[in-house]
């Protein structure tokens, strides 16, 4: 896939989910050879469509529209350049919690939580969240940041808690111990740190600014720890500090598709050589280690990743997490 390719996908992105702002501005850039060539002078890793959208805000750019924008990235070309080498994509997105809830509540005993990528640790906080799906509710009912899930039973079974989900009731485990590991923590107590989180959001994307400030305002109340590091060189001393008596659960929620496909087996490998649990959220086809599932039940839900605990397969969803389908 080309760099033009990559922003016209992220247009199609970004006017479905509700940017018109971001897709006009994507569309302009795949189209415009003197502003690609701006992209390219970035590092291979810093030319993703949000993080360049992103890093034109931070630096005050006019929002739009794209001749506008065209004009000023080509006269800011240097200081455009020179930010996208010190920034990298923070989205922490809070919504990937559900599904990671869900897999989490398949356990029974205490848990030591630990997972990759983790950027602010926004979603380290899994079992202070209140969610819905239909008529089922499960985690914290006094907590300040809700989720609403869509969840339907791809076998087409009757739910018990009503509405198709399929899920009954839903119960999590005590959570007794938490930490992240990611290249670039952000620290959710450091304003200017979260104000680059709020960067990131798309232009128009209300709701998911005011669950970034919940969830914000959570984790400030007790900061989870998140230590710079490696995904896979780093994982095994970190998951040497959980507790001893607690089942590990290392998760992982579209973070892997950012390492080599050799990388990616590394860290699997890591994973089952700490005897930890292991729940992923990841984009369906990109793990080897994961069961396949229903190529028909994909296309006709359109789902975008799996939910998998230790590779095996629960459900299937969009890649925010919002819409789950159960799999057999």
């Amino acid at each position: 896939m080309t760099l033009a390719d990559r922003f016209l996908a992220y247009s199609a992105q970004a006017a479905a989910e509700g940017s018109p702002g971001w897709a006009e501005l994507a569309a302009g850039l795949a189209a415009d050879e003197a502003a690609l060539a701006v992209v390219e002078r970035a590092p291979e890793s810093r030319r993703q469509p949000v993080l360049v959208l992103a890093t034109c805000r931070w630096l005050d750019a006019p929002p739009g529209p794209w001749p506008r924008l065209r004009s000023w990235l080509l006269d800011h070309a240097d200081a455009v350049v020179a930010e996208l080498g010190r920034r990298a994509v923070q989205t922490n997105d809070l919504r990937r919690s559900g599904p990671v809830s869900l897999a989490l509540a398949r356990l029974d005993e205490p848990v030591a939580l630990l997972e990759v990528g983790a950027s602010a640790g926004l979603c380290l906080l899994p079992d202070l969240v209140s969610y819905r799906a239909g008529d089922v509710r499960w985690g914290d009912p006094q907590s300040p940041v809700k989720l609403t899930l869509d969840v339907t039973d791809g076998r087409g079974d009757a739910a018990p808690g009503g509405a198709g989900t399929g899920l009954g009731a839903v119960e999590l485990p005590e959570v007794v111990w938490r930490a992240g590991l990611d290249l670039d923590p952000v620290d959710v107590r450091d304003d200017a740190a979260v104000a680059w989180l709020r960067a990131l959001l798309p232009p128009g994307a209300t709701e998911r600014a005011d669950l970034l400030e919940r969830a914000v305002a959570l984790a400030r109340t007790a900061p989870p720890r998140v230590a710079r590091g490696d995904a896979v060189d780093d994982l095994e001393a970190l998951a040497a500090t959980a507790p001893a008596d607690a089942r590990l659960v290392v998760v992982s929620t579209g973070t892997l598709v950012y390492l080599p496909g050799r990388r990616r087996q590394q860290f699997v490998d890591t994973v089952r050589g700490l005897g930890a649990t292991w729940v992923s959220y990841e984009r369906i086809g990109l793990l080897d280690d994961v069961g396949a599932v229903d190529p028909a039940l994909v296309e006709r839900t359109s789902a975008f990743a799996v939910l998998a605990l230790d590779g095996r397969p629960l459900a299937v969803g969009d890649a925010h997490g919002t819409r789950l389908t159960t799999v057999g």
